[in-house]
């Protein structure tokens, strides 16, 4: 072979690498693209069943509506329908695109899918909620509100052990968790006084009152008190 060959095979070979190295960026810019819109698709979706859930709360509450009139109801079920077909369009993403999800989307997708009364659903949504929890005090919160939804579907044992795993968590030493944990305290009183033992509703406030005797902050200190003097039994 000679000089002009090697050089004609070169400039081959070279061409190629770069025609591969053009190919890779493409796809990756293209992969980044397609999570970029899957991404502020389930935004969008999980933002309308957030607006739906915020309406109907709206149109509970309001004292000048006969929540059981017939335009009400009417109302009510096109909401309904609404956040069925959101909330199986969100599930769909969620699904087929799972690494796209956060610990939030899920949550919102646990609350909708109890609202219409798929607790299958909605515990599977509240699992993975608890699985892709991005910290410690997210973590928490996010066992307590699964227990909480234990507790509202007549699983009290499990319910305890979200939060009995809440409270042992190993957070850093502060004011804010401290309040935190005693949050997670206050919501196990009011769900066991609703659903438990009065034992195990008196066995949380004193929880919550030994980790009030942490609290640094005088003015903080003040304001838990007087929630926790709202959960002693009249």
């Amino acid at each position: 072979m000679t000089t002009k060959d090697y050089i004609l095979i070169f400039i081959s070979a070279a061409a190629l690498t770069l025609s591969v190295i053009s190919l890779v960026v493409t796809l990756i810019q293209k992969n980044r693209e397609t999570k970029r819109t899957i991404r502020k698709n389930l935004s969008d979706t999980l933002e309308n069943i957030s607006k739906i859930a915020i309406e109907s709360a709206k149109l509970r509450s309001s004292k000048d509506t006969d929540f059981n009139s017939e335009a009400i109801i009417l109302l009510r079920r096109n909401y309904n329908s609404q956040r069925r077909v959101l909330i199986a369009h969100a599930d769909f993403l969620v699904e087929k695109y799972g690494n796209v999800a956060t610990e939030i989307d899920c949550n919102i997708l646990a609350g909708a899918y109890a609202t219409i009364g798929d607790i299958e659903k909605a515990e599977d949504y509240w699992k993975k909620t608890v699985s892709k929890s991005v910290s410690k005090s997210i973590l928490v919160m996010n066992m307590r509100g699964f227990g909480a939804f234990l507790f509202n579907n007549e699983k009290i044992e499990q319910g305890r052990k979200c939060f009995s795993e809440a409270l042992s968590l190993d957070l850093s030493a502060n004011d804010g968790n401290r309040e935190l944990q005693i949050d997670t305290c206050l919501m196990l009183c009011d769900l066991e006084n609703e659903f438990g033992s009065k034992e195990k509703y008196e066995a949380s406030l004193i929880n919550a009152m030994e980790i009030l005797s942490t609290i640094k902050s005088g003015h903080r200190k003040d304001e838990i008190h007087k929630r926790i003097r709202q959960k002693l039994p009249s």
